[in-house]
């Protein structure tokens, strides 16, 4: 009776073992895949990978969003007044 627990027991350690590696080997990946990312997108526009740089960038996206689709529903000025905030941020940042 001892070995059947003894042999479950150690089942059930592979299995978990298993399923630990697996996962730890799926998020190294995906943070590699993600440095790799950042470190690609940052390189080209300039900036460095620091946060504040990553949502500087954002932002300015953000607010170039905004004033597309301010511009697209009708509302002009507010459209080219977060459009031109937006471009200046972006050129500020990549600049």
């Amino acid at each position: 009776m001892e070995d059947f627990f003894n042999w479950i027991g150690t089942q059930l350690g592979a299995a978990i073992r298993f399923i630990v590696e697996g996962l730890s080997g799926f998020f190294a990946n995906f943070d590699d895949a993600l440095s790799g990312f950042f470190n690609g997108l940052t390189g080209e526009l300039g900036l460095s990978t620091s946060l504040f740089s990553l949502l500087g960038l954002i932002l300015g996206l953000y607010l170039l969003f905004k004033g597309i689709t301010s511009l697209l529903r009708g509302s002009i000025i507010g459209g080219l007044l977060m459009t031109f905030i937006g471009l200046t941020f972006l050129g500020w940042m990549i600049a």
